[in-house]
């Protein structure tokens, strides 16, 4: 009788660790991506122009799983530190399929709903790397890929500034 109450405070203690780790990530993530539409201020180490895109790995013939990427082209000097984006598709050619983990150090989540896909990631030092994401989608048919579209809603520096003055986003998914 013992040993089963000590193992209930152990998995209760437990299940109290893990929630308090999930409530730190879900806080760092809120913390990073504040929303600061209309009230953007830019750096001067900032000006160089950002790009971002949709980068679909080519798929083997007779795969339908194809795996999309986040790519910002980050030329300036200040990293960024986090960003929240949306990747919107038509649901009768493409189907979210799942998050692909990534191995930069950085938070990411990503949340699906029908015909959308939102996406946040934010890393304390700043992303070393121009890939910020990677989902896996089913496509339905030959030219799913042209329903993919790419929404950037915040895009900050370590600094702490907003670059999505500086940001273009690529009208349409590049074939890598």
């Amino acid at each position: 009788m013992n040993s089963l109450h000590g193992l209930a405070m152990v998995s209760a203690r437990v299940r109290l660790a893990a929630s308090r780790v999930a409530a730190v990530g879900v806080v760092l993530i809120l913390a990073a991506c504040r929303d600061t539409e209309g009230a953007a201020s830019i750096a001067p180490t900032a000006n160089a122009a950002r790009i971002a895109q949709l980068e679909v790995a080519s798929a083997l013939p007779g795969d339908s799983v194809i795996t999309v990427s986040l790519v910002v082209a980050n030329p300036g000097a200040v990293a960024i530190a986090s960003i929240t984006a949306s990747i919107d598709f038509d649901t009768t050619r493409v189907r979210y399929l799942s998050e692909v983990a990534l191995s930069d150090g950085g938070l990411h989540a990503a949340n699906a709903k029908r015909g959308r896909v939102v996406i946040a990631a934010a890393h304390p030092t700043g992303f070393g790397e121009p890939t910020l994401a990677r989902l896996r989608f089913v496509a339905r048919d030959s030219v799913a890929i042209r329903s993919l579209q790419l929404r950037v809603s915040e895009l900050h520096l370590t600094d702490a500034h907003d670059a999505r003055a500086q940001l273009t986003i690529s009208p349409a998914a590049v074939i890598k």
